[in-house]
């Protein structure tokens, strides 16, 4: 797989680990314009909806997104809806940290200047939402070519 066959797919809704890591991505960037200490907050925002896991390694994630950016990052008010471009790289790095690394440093490319110590620490959230019971889907582009009757390609995983 080349970081050129890499997008997004969503489906009608987000999963709800989605919904939990975008939650906590925007009350990260609430608090930081409010001047309010973020990673005590949010990380016990987490440990109370996921884990205590799950809280640090969300800090820490979000701690090694913003060492290493090119520029701010776009994020979404809760009230205007949708997601940012920048919300659904990190949400879908995140989902694919698991099984393609590669296509989740692609993904990251214009937002960091070197994503390989995000994507380590997404790995492991990823793995600790899913323990918690949030699972993050692996989103990618279908292949061109394959249609609802052709059968899935080797690499493709099922969640």
């Amino acid at each position: 797989m080349t970081p050129d066959s890499t997008t997004f797919r969503w489906t009608a809704d987000p999963t709800v680990g989605e919904r939990l890591l975008l939650g906590a991505m925007r009350q990260w960037a609430a608090l930081k314009a409010a001047g309010e200490p973020r990673p005590r907050l949010v990380a016990q925002a987490l440990a109370f909806r996921a884990s205590h896991r799950s809280g640090g390694l969300f800090v820490a994630w979000m701690q090694s997104v913003e060492a290493s950016l090119r520029r701010p990052i776009q994020v979404e008010r809760p009230t205007c809806g949708g997601v940012s471009t920048d919300e659904q790289r990190l949400m879908a790095s995140c989902g694919l940290a698991g099984t393609a690394t590669a296509a989740g440093e692609a993904l990251l490319e214009p937002l960091l200047i070197d994503s390989r110590p995000t994507m380590v620490l997404a790995r492991a959230l990823n793995a600790a939402l899913r323990v918690d019971g949030y699972p993050l889907p692996v989103r990618l582009r279908e292949p061109q070519g394959a249609g609802p009757d052709e059968p899935a390609p080797r690499w493709a995983t099922v969640h």
